[in-house]
């Protein structure tokens, strides 16, 4: 019910929704938004069964631009509840309409701010059987939080509030600005762990933020998907997602996405489930190309290592009056006739050009008025979100600075520093990545070099192994490794390529051999990724190994040139860092 009358008030041009809840709306639900409102002959029209304002001929499903186009939903909530609706389109003279079990009772002339509220009371009342089937009310206003949620992630432009029994729930003011709705929603710290993403490659534009390697999930229920407005569900643009962090992200950890996908509504179909939840794309194998490629060459550009923090209260002392404005936004934002000339202003503030929606033309005309406020101060400050070259600059790579080494901690850190900042390096984890790119890249190439071994070695495999390598002789050749099988489960190795490590020739070439008849039918790029993590992780250095100096410069070296040093291949951080400046405040040289 709060799905239908909310996207019913965001399809009617609303700026403000107030969404009331007692106990949980199983007892009332209230709707109340600042839209275009309606006139008597339209509420009557709009409870009545297929009945929509939002198409006018069949040729309309084909370019769906609503959030509704069925007429089903109003119909049927007043079907099952006592319901009444009150609306005014010119914000004196209103109409009030009540209905019971979707039989007419009332209605009446009264005066009503420009907008519309719904009131749904006694839910199911005439259908005992469904009214038996709600969950609990905990699970039940869980549900309606996580939607009012998404919607508001979806339209940052429109400011929502949730209640349930008059205590709020949750709070967007409305100003355009993606990263500000995450930080209401989420909190400052998961706020100021995301990245901007922009792309456009002709037919689907992409923008948004995704986090960095600070936050993760153990599930990818917070990976948001947002089509024209609309949040939808689709697994395989979650996965492409996914897969733009590659070898990032730890197994079983997911990232907090917030994305928008813009594209001609021609091009897509919105009327494949129930709830339009689901929604069909043309070109569908571009557009998870486009993210995938997208969220790389994002995560590219930035410093994914590890900052370690001094003090919660230093940092506290970044956002001082915040809980203060904060309530005085809720104050501002609560009164239902929108016409506070402070809120107006504040909302001017902070539209800009690389957050607000294009189609939402009023943001043009507001930008000449800037008041400054904590709030505005907080997001500019830690979000750096008025950089106008942001598309630009997220084309360049991340470059470590130059570290210079300082020693060894417990045989396994590296420690190392550049003119601002301490480096706390795992060494296995760096070697390993290093190694991991270095052994894919030669894995990929379509002719792997070779040479031929002074003296051949022996391996024994079992006499069904055997069968198995004799199958798969030609992808074992391709790989640069030529056997001779002597029968018996007995293989000679005459040939292997060259990126084989000295002194690992007979443990790599098992691996190697091993891996290929048993790749359970996994693509080409997901065998050779889990072969270079195998061969990878058995190469490098270990914890507990100490090197001398001129190892451990070239290892960070190396390092350097990685095409991503924060992570090895398996997820696990690499580098951990602590500014110049948290050091001196440890030493209270600075205060």
């Amino acid at each position: 019910v709060v799905k239908e009358l909310v996207e019913n008030s965001i399809d009617a041009g609303a700026k403000n929704i107030i969404i009331s809840l007692v106990e949980s709306g199983i007892n009332e639900i209230r709707v109340l938004d600042d839209g275009c409102g309606m006139d008597t002959t339209d509420v009557e029209l709009a409870v009545l069964p297929h009945t929509t304002s939002k198409i006018q001929d069949e040729k309309d499903l084909f370019s769906i631009q609503t959030l509704g186009f069925r007429g089903e939903a109003l119909a049927s909530i007043v079907a099952v509840s006592n319901f009444r609706i009150i609306t005014s389109r010119d914000g004196h003279q209103g109409v009030m309409y009540s209905l019971k079990g979707g039989m007419p009772t009332t209605m009446a002339t009264m005066a009503h701010d420009k907008g519309t509220e719904i009131i749904v009371k006694n839910l199911f009342f005439n259908t005992p059987a469904r009214l038996q089937n709600l969950q609990n009310p905990a699970i039940e206003l869980s549900y309606v939080t996580e939607y009012v949620s998404k919607i508001a992630l979806s339209r940052p432009d429109i400011s929502f509030i949730l209640s349930n029994n008059d205590k709020e729930i949750l709070h967007t003011y409305g100003r355009g600005v993606l990263l500000e709705c995450i930080m209401n929603l989420y909190g400052n710290e998961i706020a100021k762990s995301m990245v901007k993403l922009f792309d456009n490659d002709g037919i689907f534009k992409i923008s948004g933020f995704i986090s960095n390697l600070s936050v993760t999930r153990s599930s990818k229920k917070d990976i948001h998907i947002i089509v024209n407005g609309r949040m939808i569900r689709n697994q395989k643009i979650v996965n492409a997602v996914v897969a733009g962090y590659g070898t990032l992200l730890m197994h079983g950890r997911y990232p907090v996405s917030v994305l928008t996908i813009e594209v001609d509504p021609g091009m897509i179909d919105v009327n494949v489930h129930p709830a339009k939840l689901e929604v069909r794309f043309s070109e569908e194998e571009r557009l998870l190309q486009l993210l995938t490629t997208s969220v790389q060459r994002v995560l590219k550009s930035v410093d994914l290592s590890i900052q370690m923090k001094v003090d919660e209260d230093e940092e506290d002392k970044k956002y001082i009056n915040q809980d203060s404005y904060d309530e005085e936004m809720k104050d501002d934002s609560s009164n239902p006739s929108w016409k506070n000339e402070t809120t107006d202003e504040i909302t001017q503030s902070f539209e800009m050009d690389n957050e607000a929606p294009e189609h939402y033309e009023y943001h043009e005309e507001k930008k000449e008025t800037i008041v400054e406020t904590p709030k505005e101060k907080f997001v500019q400050q830690q979000y750096n979100l008025f950089n106008e070259n942001t598309e630009e600059s997220i084309h360049l790579k991340y470059q470590l600075p130059k570290m210079y080494y300082i020693g060894q901690l417990f045989g396994t850190y590296i420690l190392a520093q550049s003119d601002n900042e301490f480096y706390l390096i795992d060494q296995h984890a760096a070697a390993e990545r290093i190694n991991y790119e270095k052994l894919l890249n030669e894995l990929e190439k379509e002719d792997s070099i070779g040479y031929d071994l002074l003296f051949p070695f022996n391996l024994q495999f079992s006499l069904s192994d055997a069968m198995q390598i004799n199958e798969h002789m030609d992808e074992i050749n391709h790989l640069g490794i030529v056997l001779d099988d002597f029968g018996g489960g007995t293989f000679t190795v005459r040939r292997i390529p060259i990126w084989i490590f000295r002194g690992s020739e007979q443990e790599f070439v098992e691996e190697i051999i091993t891996q290929i008849i048993s790749n359970n039918k996994k693509s080409k790029l997901e065998f050779l990724d889990n072969l270079a993590k195998q061969l990878a992780c058995k190469k490098s250095i270990k914890g507990n190994e100490f090197h001398n100096a001129l190892e451990i410069d070239y290892l960070l070296e190396d390092l350097s040139k990685a095409k991503n040093p924060f992570t090895c291949p398996h997820g696990r951080p690499v580098i951990v860092k602590f500014s110049k400046e948290q050091i001196e405040k440890w030493f209270k040289r600075i205060v």
